[in-house]
């Protein structure tokens, strides 16, 4: 089984769900091992899952930022795909973060076909 992250954020009034990437830097062996990371079970599947204020999703971001340009995510066709996802995740926890109540990241187990 394979893991990937995905992040959410939530509207500050509504709650409704206004954002949604999953950021294939943000490494998931990391993140599931978190303290604030509650596990679930999601149709036979593990999960993770945190809900975390716009700071501690901000600081998440700046902890991985450097991860964007590591291994394969440094070559140039991965880069293309990652940049405007940067772009994106700086304006919704920067100039956007007001719109913002809180955010869910969710670590979760998927088939990959391998193994």
């Amino acid at each position: 089984m394979a893991f990937s992250v995905r992040l959410t954020g939530l509207a500050r009034h509504s709650g409704e769900q206004i954002f949604r990437m999953e950021p294939p830097w943000w490494p998931a062996n990391v993140l599931k091992d978190d303290p604030r990371m509650k596990k679930s079970i999601t149709d036979g599947y593990l999960d993770y899952r945190a809900t975390l204020s716009i700071e501690e999703t901000q600081a998440i971001h700046e902890r991985f930022r450097t991860e964007s340009r590591r291994g394969v995510f440094g070559f140039e066709t991965w880069q293309r795909t990652i940049r405007p996802m940067l772009a994106e995740l700086d304006s919704v926890l920067g100039p956007r973060s007001a719109e913002f109540g809180e955010f869910e990241i969710c670590v979760f187990e998927w088939e990959s076909g391998l193994g």
